[in-house]
């Protein structure tokens, strides 16, 4: 084998060993832990969706017009950031990370940056769409580690119930 045959298969055998390092892993958090966490949840509408470059690095933000303020303070708009996106032909992913797209009906756990921005709590999994009057939570990209059985996740999961019910609940929790 010559040199330069080497010196290819060596670099795909170095891509292979280092892809496992892109993932992302986090622990499976229950609708209680949701809640308690959180600084505010709402629901609402997405409004606008816009990545920008900070600091060399794309951010995307995301306002959300507020329906229901379910915790936290009462507030016409809130603005999500979180890091990724793209711009022009450049995108940055993150595993994990929830994806916004405008006019969509959400409920989001959020957690305040003390910039007037806030977090979405656990990832995805502080992100639930809303569907022909559900809640649907779709995590997915991530490895998910169950705190209760202490067992890992490749698949993700999805969760759904019905719209007022899991609203009810979240003001259940917060009591």
């Amino acid at each position: 084998m010559n040199y330069r045959r080497c010196k290819r298969y060596g670099f795909i055998l170095v891509l292979a060993l280092a892809t496992p390092l892109l993932a992302t892993t986090i622990q499976k958090m229950e609708l209680q832990q949701l809640v308690t966490t959180s600084d505010s949840i709402v629901q609402g509408r997405v409004e606008t969706v816009e990545a920008r470059y900070e600091e060399r690095m794309i951010y995307t933000y995301v306002s959300i017009i507020v329906d229901d303020p379910l915790k936290g303070d009462r507030r016409r708009t809130v603005l999500l950031r979180h890091m990724g996106g793209t711009i022009g032909a450049k995108t940055v992913w993150i595993p994990g990370m929830p994806q916004f797209n405008p006019s969509e009906n959400v409920i989001v756990f959020l957690r305040n940056r003390q910039d007037g921005t806030f977090d979405v709590v656990g990832l995805s999994q502080g992100k639930f769409d809303i569907v022909n009057d559900y809640a649907v939570a779709n995590v997915s990209g991530v490895s998910i580690l169950d705190p209760k059985t202490g067992l890992m996740s490749e698949r993700g999961f999805m969760e759904k119930a019905p719209l007022e019910a899991f609203k009810s609940k979240i003001r259940e929790l917060m009591r």
